[in-house]
């Protein structure tokens, strides 16, 4: 096939992977993403003073598909990810239990981000750049982009001249930039995302508990990780990632972080059923869409008239795994 010029909205996983597969079958392709760097949910939070780094988004990923373990093999021969040994289990109020299961569990190192930029590498990626509207006409797509930089004011500029676009981000926000003729505008709509608020914690000891990743039971918190327990990271600062449920996470979206910390850091001493130490540092994050309620299982969705593509986990699967064959699934509806 002749080659393509492919805009990619969204720097997270899927996008990335996307993009990497059609970049190394010859063809243009720029990415597009509001945030600062890339990564999305794969994010690694830094802190200057002091100095500390939280995996704040996605905390760990397995691999089952036998393509996915093949990527990892080689991002582990890479140094890019690493196994997580753990010990896991489960917590109900001081009481500890069994992992749901034995899967190994696999990190980005130094961080999670540590993936995606490694995807990222050699890609045209422009971030900070918010796309607002996509537009077609005489069968190219025209990319209406808000620069989001400090000191841009919000300035909009359009990229012109895309033969295909693909759209990596949540069903909600993909739905917004979705042109009204297209077939896909009823099934996105379909597809919701739980929101997921996060405290990231960093304490003046150790805290007393023979786990470092934990499935909370009978609790506001979900989960909650030793993040300064994965390899690469710096194990001087006690570090801790606490995941709030979905139900919790939805009934207090709005609440400030004065709101949310003290509520969490009090069910935290809660699961671990004992005092903990006190804090030198406490931040809290919400991800409006965390996780995926009702994956399609369909690996993309595409709308060949339009020349248009949209993936992502909750296209395929709500897991990193997910997240990836859903790109790889992308590219090949492209290619085809």
């Amino acid at each position: 096939m002749s080659s393509l010029r492919v805009a990619v909205v969204g720097a997270g996983l899927s996008g990335l992977v996307c993009a990497r597969d059609l970049r190394q079958a010859g063809h243009e392709v720029q990415i597009f993403d509001k945030g600062r760097g890339v990564s999305g949910r794969m994010s690694t939070r830094r802190v200057i003073e002091p100095e500390l780094q939280f995996d704040h988004g996605a905390q760990y990923f397995t691999a089952r598909d036998a393509e996915f373990r093949q990527q990892v093999d080689d991002w582990i021969a890479r140094g890019v990810v690493a196994i997580w040994e753990g010990p896991f289990g489960t917590l109900t109020r001081g009481e500890i239990g069994p992992a749901p299961t034995k899967d190994p569990r696999y990190v980005g190192t130094p961080g999670m981000n540590a993936i995606c930029r490694a995807l990222a590498d050699g890609l045209v990626v422009k971030c900070s750049s918010r796309v607002t509207q996509l537009d077609r006409q005489n069968g190219k797509w025209s990319v209406q982009v808000e620069d989001l930089a400090v000191g841009t004011g919000g300035a909009e500029t359009r990229a012109e001249g895309f033969d295909h676009v693909v759209i990596a981000i949540p069903p909600a926000q993909a739905a917004d930039l979705l042109p009204k003729q297209t077939s896909l505008q009823d099934i996105v709509r379909e597809a919701t995302m739980a929101p997921c608020i996060g405290v990231m914690v960093a304490f003046q000891s150790q805290v007393d508990l023979d786990l470092n990743g934990v499935f909370v039971q009978d609790s506001l918190i979900r989960w909650m990780a030793r993040d300064s327990s994965r390899p690469g990271r710096n194990s001087g600062t006690e570090r801790w990632i606490l995941h709030a449920t979905p139900e919790w996470s939805r009934e207090h979206i709005d609440e400030t972080p004065d709101q949310i910390i003290p509520t969490m850091l009090h069910a935290f001493a809660e699961a671990v059923g004992k005092d903990v130490p006190g804090t030198i540092y406490e931040a809290a994050h919400r991800w409006l869409y965390a996780i995926p309620e009702n994956p399609f299982s369909r690996g993309a969705l595409n709308d060949e008239q339009l020349k248009l593509t949209i993936c992502g986990d909750w296209c395929h699967d709500a897991r990193v795994e997910g997240a990836f064959l859903s790109g790889r699934a992308a590219a090949r509806a492209i290619l085809s």
